[in-house]
């Protein structure tokens, strides 16, 4: 893919989901289309890894997009023209996100997709991809008049687009991102972030030491659709249970400020065995006594390795494009 590319890879997306809605889940209301920064940071992110398939006469029919985060690798969007579809071009397109993920030394492959959707799941399955467990994203209405002050006490949150320290943070974001899977670095999202504009990360400190980070995006994905969403939010496991709400807390803010009508924070939820117990419980607990409501769940599928996921970590993150 290049840049030229993008006008006919927005409209492709824009067929591919509006279709995918109204056949799966019968809802006549259409999406709009994305916006130029959404795709921009998509294939500014890992340009080698942004793939279009062509037809000779109906030119762009399919895409699909790769992100690697140190050693862990995530595809999505991947779209295909609804007229092209079941033809195995989605697999073919499937197969060069991997193998791109592969050659840049990524050892956690994967993505994430609707579980109630046969199509998407059996492709998937075909591929050789493994079920890991379902991210669940959680959302509520942003009401100014319910909105907690800045929270105080043993945290101190800061942004890092106002932080005297914002060109020494690297290294602790990478700390906190390996003690969940060894080589996975979140410092990409937090750049990508600040060169689109599309929001800010909050940084959490305590005696002087960073304890978690939330990466905000403010910046809306498709046209006339306003919404704030935590990409990750993660704290250090030899950190506090109680410095997670002030995160989530001053997330709400920043959407405030924004003027963002909801928020949206994913949470994983762990397999093991034959049980299914919920990831994190504690933050689920928090966001579920903040107002928060299932909106949407994903079944995060496994190519390679693991996304590290387990019920004794605060990483919540979201690998949906």
């Amino acid at each position: 893919m290049i840049v030229d590319d993008l006008v006919d890879v927005k409209g492709v997306d824009l067929l591919c989901w509006n279709d995918l809605m109204e056949k799966a889940y019968g809802l006549k209301r259409r999406l709009l289309a994305r916006t130029d920064e959404n795709l921009l940071s998509f294939i500014h992110s890992d340009p080698e890894g942004a793939f279009v398939a062509s037809d000779d006469y109906a030119g762009i029919i399919g895409s699909s997009f790769s992100h690697v985060w140190g050693t862990t690798g995530w595809i999505g969007p991947l779209s295909v023209l609804p007229s092209h579809q079941s033809k195995g071009l989605g697999k073919e397109l499937l197969k060069r996100s991997l193998l791109y993920l592969e050659d840049q030394g990524c050892i956690d492959i994967g993505l994430e997709t609707m579980p109630e959707n046969p199509t998407n799941m059996g492709m998937y399955l075909r591929a050789g991809m493994n079920p890991e467990g379902l991210v669940v994203i959680m959302g509520k209405k942003v009401d100014l008049r319910e909105l907690e002050e800045e929270p105080s006490g043993h945290v101190n949150i800061e942004r890092l687009s106002e932080s005297a320290a914002e060109g020494n943070i690297t290294e602790d974001i990478r700390r906190i991102s390996r003690s969940f899977r060894l080589g996975l670095d979140y410092s990409k999202e937090i750049a990508l972030t600040k060169e689109f504009g599309f929001g800010d990360t909050l940084i959490a400190t305590s005696r002087e030491n960073m304890v978690g980070f939330a990466v905000v995006q403010t910046a809306p994905r498709r046209i006339s659709m306003p919404m704030t969403t935590v990409r990750v939010l993660a704290l250090d496991p030899r950190s506090k249970d109680e410095f997670l709400e002030p995160l989530i807390i001053s997330s709400e803010l920043l959407a405030a400020d924004a003027s963002s009508p909801e928020i949206h924070i994913a949470v994983p939820i762990a397999c093991r065995s034959i049980a299914v117990p919920i990831a994190c419980r504690r933050g689920l607990d928090i966001l579920f006594s903040r107002g928060y409501s299932v909106v949407q769940t994903f079944e995060r599928m496994m190519w390679m390795g693991s996304s590290g996921v387990n019920d004794k970590h605060y990483n919540f993150c979201s690998w949906t494009g």
